[in-house]
């Protein structure tokens, strides 16, 4: 058995060298941010020392335990723990965690994610990894992806939303549940400058669950492409409690870095 896994893994590591042997060589292509070469299929549209800048900034960054919006460097080791922006605590989700800062090869994958249905095996990965790092991820029985209105579905052909919840459906085992919660109001599409009272009264009333019994007692894991003040995670997780969900955590690839708090 040892010598066949061997095999197997031998072989998939040499299809993955022939792979980025093909792609440096027939399909050059630039990264996104820093315009070097990308040398690995796996690493999509940015550089492996880009991904690499993201990944570090993910791991040594503090952020706040709920919303992982980020925090200031703290005075000392003793106050990691648990640290809270003071700015969330309204919010109806429990945790929200990120793959990473919207900065980068983060958001250059974000960008793309938009116009392409498609995630690099390196997001994949990371995931997997965010997943994991959610307060106790087995409590979680389904994932929801975040609703586009229809008349967006229809512009766009797909929802990037569902297309990261499935590859997380995929990864976990989890049930994905993509016909609970509609969303019955269409927002202004550039709400870039909007402050974070403006975009909560935009978004007000704008999901509303159809099927509560799919949801009725259970927690939700919401998952959407970018998190910028939290309004619309806010507003679909009290849908789904309303609806009858116990508890909704939020996973996102990219949470926006505006500023400091605390």
């Amino acid at each position: 058995m040892t010598g066949l896994t061997n095999f197997f893994l031998n072989a998939s590591r040499l299809s993955s060298a022939l792979r980025d042997a093909a792609v440096a060589t027939f399909y050059p292509s630039r990264c996104r941010v820093c315009g070097e070469m990308i040398e690995s299929w796996r690493d999509g549209v940015a550089c492996s020392d880009c991904w690499r800048e993201v990944e570090l900034k993910t791991l040594n960054g503090d952020f706040c335990a709920k919303c992982w919006t980020p925090l200031r460097p703290p005075a000392s080791r003793a106050e990691v723990v648990d640290r809270r922006c003071g700015r969330c605590d309204h919010f109806a989700f429990d945790f929200v965690r990120s793959c990473g800062p919207y900065e980068g090869a983060m958001r250059e994958t974000a960008l793309r994610l938009k116009a392409r249905p498609h995630l690099p095996a390196r997001l994949r990965e990371s995931l997997r990894q965010t997943f994991a790092a959610l307060p106790e991820p087995g409590l979680i029985e389904f994932i929801i992806p975040a609703p586009l209105h229809p008349e967006r579905l229809a512009e766009r052909g797909f929802n990037q939303a569902e297309v990261i919840a499935k590859e997380l459906a995929f990864l976990t085992g989890l049930r994905l549940n993509s016909t609970a919660v509609i969303r019955v109001k269409k927002t202004e599409r550039h709400r870039a400058g909007l402050g974070a009272r403006e975009r909560a009264r935009s978004l007000e009333n704008a999901f509303r669950v159809r099927a509560p019994r799919l949801i009725e007692g259970r927690v939700a894991l919401l998952v959407d492409d970018v998190m910028t003040t939290g309004s619309t995670a806010d507003e679909l997780a009290r849908a789904l409690l309303e609806g009858g969900a116990v508890g909704v955590n939020v996973l996102i690839l990219a949470r926006a870095m505006n500023e400091f708090s605390n």
